[in-house]
């Protein structure tokens, strides 16, 4: 089904949305190859509530066999080499009391929390198994695989890099806080849709590319749930995914222009081996976007329940 012809009212207020363009199509999911590629559909924007979504896509069951299907190391990180948890990190530290019960939503194998675990209890919810095992042997306490099955209430809860594979970041939001106590921060980082990186790029930019990503907040967006939420925004922080020097920054500056301004060049250049991907393995690769980790595309923020 062409995305054009897919439906365009957005999933978290129903609102028309509009085409941004198509998505590449990616082999790649939660650090697997896939056996066939999966179709990107394409990029939207609604109208009323400033969300991007990816439509059409795949159904939550779908999804979740894929993800526990994934790589056992796919999102396996350290905290020197993460920007957004060394700032999360810093601020529970500096605002959050000791003993106070935190939870991270998507904890993986466990590291962030691993850096708390002095200082705080600490709680997982984690959808891959191998993970969720290595999770629980850093002494976090798992309590879920899925977030929407969660009960019982938390000081402050955490979401790196999550929200982005919701169908519905609103709904997110809303059992988040609820599962806070009173005063309990909700914590999230994710990439941010109005970043200049992305409105330049659009549907072709790395970040939506990534077949698991499938919503897309701003800064705007999230001020416009607040109201309805009883939340205050607490602080709100805008940074690059990861660290770069200006050598290799450069580069990934040069490769997006060239991707975006003169596809077919790139296209020639990638099948003479520029980027490192076998297109003659996975021939839709061809088009699929480089990476651009050093550009200040991401945002985390942080609510405060009243």
């Amino acid at each position: 089904m062409s995305s054009k012809m897919a439906s365009t009212l957005c999933p978290d207020c129903g609102g028309e949305a509009r085409f941004v363009g198509s998505i590449p199509d990616s082999y790649i999911f939660a650090g697997s190859i896939l056996r066939a590629p999966l179709a990107g559909g394409g990029l939207y924007q609604c109208t009323k509530c400033g969300l991007g979504f990816r439509s059409p896509r795949l159904s939550k069951d779908a999804l979740d066999y894929l993800y526990a299907q994934g790589s056992d190391k796919a999102w396996t990180d350290s905290i020197d080499r993460r920007p957004d948890w060394r700032i999360a990190h810093d601020w529970l530290l500096a605002n959050i009391h000791t003993g106070a019960a935190v939870l991270d939503i998507g904890c993986f194998d466990g590291a962030f929390l691993e850096s708390l675990a002095q200082n705080y209890r600490c709680f997982g919810i984690e959808i891959h198994p191998e993970a969720r095992h290595r999770a629980a042997q850093r002494g976090v306490e798992i309590v879920g695989r899925d977030f929407f099955d969660l009960e019982g209430q938390f000081d402050c809860i955490v979401a790196f890099d999550v929200i982005e594979h919701v169908e519905s970041p609103r709904r997110f939001l809303e059992f988040g806080v609820d599962h806070l106590k009173s005063g309990g921060r909700l914590l999230v980082s994710t990439g941010n849709f109005d970043s200049f990186t992305f409105r330049f790029m659009g549907s072709r930019y790395w970040y939506c590319s990534i077949a698991e990503h499938i919503s897309f907040i701003s800064p705007a967006w999230v001020r416009r749930q607040v109201p309805a939420l009883g939340v205050k925004i607490e602080g709100m922080t805008f940074f690059s995914h990861a660290n770069f020097r200006f050598r290799q920054s450069a580069k990934q500056v040069a490769a997006n222009v060239l991707y975006r301004f003169c596809p077919r060049l790139f296209a020639s250049l990638r099948r003479m081996g520029m980027g490192r991907i076998d297109v003659r393995r996975f021939p839709e690769s061809i088009d699929y976007p480089p990476g651009w980790m050093s550009a200040k595309d991401h945002f985390l923020f942080v609510l405060r329940k009243a």
